[in-house]
């Protein structure tokens, strides 16, 4: 547990123990299940206000370059008039940048901890909602490679890659989805708990959302036409092999007819007793191969 203190305190909490949720609990008054919904993570972002505080619990979208997924960071917040408390169970690197600067730089202190509870929150949020924003960018930086390599004739290798960014896309709008309804109901509740002169910065939390939001349907919209896109270059390509496949096949039939025909051991075979038998039956083959070839030529099958 760490906390920086000025008109107001924030106290930021990574993996809280037991005596973190006792402390709290005993300095604090909040109600038992919300201390005991501290000790693990929720599934479920909400806003739930009460008489002297307010309890959110809100999913921020963290890429894992490792794994190339995107995984859901919950941060908990308990906001009473003059504490923040942020709760959470891995580190969070805006909170963390946030917080490490009010601890180092007391200039800082007048812009962000001499306001309210309501300013802090919306610094933290701000902060959260850029990065969410400067995450996004190496799912531009995977497009822009995806379709260099679609015009350089790498659409079977591009198959997988395509499929990795559409789930990194999903991961993200699934995660954050569930903010809009946070900040609407911050907007409203947050008002009468803060005063309506913090209605504006929330309803600019609700701009920059929308900022994210459009951001991943212009991803999403992108990815599916280069998916598009290389599929009907990848079935061109196969249509092509699979042409001269056919084309081949069809030249090589009636060379084996020929060649079955002449090699029955039968006393009628024709040819089989000229002494140029070879070279005849061969030369024939090597006509009906030229004859196929210049009508496949002709009807421009090739």
């Amino acid at each position: 547990m760490k906390q920086v203190q000025s008109k107001i305190t924030w106290i930021d909490i990574v993996n809280p123990s037991q005596n973190d949720i006792d402390y709290l609990g005993a300095n604090y008054k909040f109600h038992p299940l919300i201390m005991s919904e501290l000790m693990k993570p929720s599934s479920r972002s909400k806003v739930e206000t009460y008489n002297n505080y307010i309890y959110i619990v809100y999913h921020i979208p963290i890429y894992d370059s490792t794994t190339r997924v995107s995984k859901a960071t919950e941060v908990d917040f308990l906001i009473t008039k003059d504490t923040i408390i942020t709760s959470r169970y891995s580190e969070v690197e805006p909170i963390n940048i946030f917080f490490n600067r009010l601890e180092k730089d007391i200039s800082s202190h007048e812009k962000y901890l001499d306001k309210t509870t309501g300013h802090l929150l919306y610094e933290i949020l701000e902060d959260c909602q850029e990065f969410s924003l400067r995450q996004l960018n190496h799912i531009n930086e995977k497009i822009s490679f995806i379709e260099e390599s679609i015009f350089k004739g790498h659409e079977k290798q591009m198959i997988q890659e395509i499929s990795f960014v559409k789930r990194d896309i999903l991961d993200q709008r699934l995660i954050t989805r569930p903010q809009k309804t946070i900040l609407e109901s911050l907007l409203t509740k947050g008002s009468k708990f803060f005063g309506k002169e913090i209605e504006i910065y929330f309803n600019d939390l609700l701009g920059d959302y929308e900022k994210v939001w459009d951001t991943l349907d212009n991803l999403k919209e992108t990815v599916e036409a280069l998916e598009s896109t290389n599929n009907t270059l990848f079935e061109s390509k196969m249509n092509e092999i699979m042409k001269i496949l056919t084309i081949i096949a069809f030249v090589t039939m009636p060379l084996s007819l020929l060649s079955n025909i002449f090699g029955m051991n039968t006393a009628n075979t024709p040819l089989v007793s000229h002494p140029f038998s070879f070279w005849i039956i061969t030369g024939a083959m090597l006509i009906v191969s030229i004859a196929c070839l210049i009508f496949f030529k002709i009807k421009k099958w090739l």
